[in-house]
């Protein structure tokens, strides 16, 4: 047996790569559209109410969500090569996702609780990781791009991110044991909140950010803030580890005054972790 033999894939892995690639593009394009058409980050349109900072009259939004798009695409390729690899050479048995009755249905809507959590510390480490002076400029940058990103921004990611973005949410499924529609609601759930994130307006009511259980939550205002300042608010549902890392800010901090465009590769490195 010669080594690529040893190293051929040992299962079936086109077919799981066209169905993730099926699921993961047109879920993509059906939630990001969804909150592009409602939202739109340009002052005095869309739903919801404007951030404090508002792209100016020069602002392309068609141009930049195209831009954005594009960036997806390339990042939703990634996360179909490691499903189809996942699958190809088996290393889906390590994962804790089943079609049986082995837990008892009211584990379903607890595992996609704690899924989300566990995501949501996963997400604010690695975030924090790509803020660091090797990975900002050479790789982060790529979705900082966007200083005023429109929903289809989600998946705006270099390729090394996407990458890492995807191996952490198959660790997710490692973790935590998931009826196959709880994860697939899972991270469906994840994707309208990284849209919502992205959309460029607000639709929690005013005042949430201060509100006992608001503050916990991120929000769109809260990740406007971090693409207009490089820094702050890293998590991705929610603000716990912001907040035991001092590394919330609160939306009443937002700047009052932002360009349409931000040279990103001259940010001070004081604004980087």
């Amino acid at each position: 047996m010669t080594v690529l033999d040893a190293l051929a894939p040992t299962a079936p892995w086109a077919g799981p790569m066209l169905y993730a690639c099926l699921l993961f593009g047109l879920r993509y394009l059906v939630v990001a559209g969804f909150w592009f058409v409602m939202s739109r980050p340009v002052a005095g349109r869309g739903g919801g109410r404007a951030h404090a900072v508002t792209p100016g009259s020069r602002f392309d939004v068609r141009s930049a969500a195209l831009h954005e798009a594009v960036r997806s695409a390339v990042a939703i390729g990634v996360f179909t090569l490691v499903y189809g690899v996942c699958a190809g050479w088996q290393l889906d048995r390590w994962m804790a996702v089943y079609l049986d009755d082995r837990h008892p249905l009211w584990w379903i809507p607890v595992s996609i609780v704690l899924a989300l959590l566990l995501h949501d510390t996963l997400f604010y480490w690695l975030h924090r990781l790509m803020h660091t002076r090797a990975l900002f400029r050479r790789v982060h940058l790529v979705h900082h791009r966007s200083i005023h990103p429109t929903s289809f921004a989600a998946y705006c990611f270099h390729p090394l991110e996407a990458l890492l973005e995807g191996l952490a949410v198959l660790a997710v499924f490692c973790i935590v044991p998931m009826h196959l529609g709880a994860m697939l609601a899972f991270e469906t759930i994840g994707l309208i909140y990284n849209c919502y994130g992205h959309c460029g307006r607000e639709f929690y009511p005013v005042g949430w950010g201060s509100h006992p259980l608001g503050r916990w939550l991120n929000s769109s205002s809260n990740h406007a803030h971090h693409h207009l300042r490089g820094s702050g608010n890293y998590g991705l549902y929610f603000m716990v580890w912001d907040h035991l890392m001092g590394t919330a800010v609160e939306q009443n901090a937002l700047q009052q005054d932002a360009p349409d465009t931000v040279p990103m590769e001259l940010l001070p490195d004081s604004q980087m972790v």
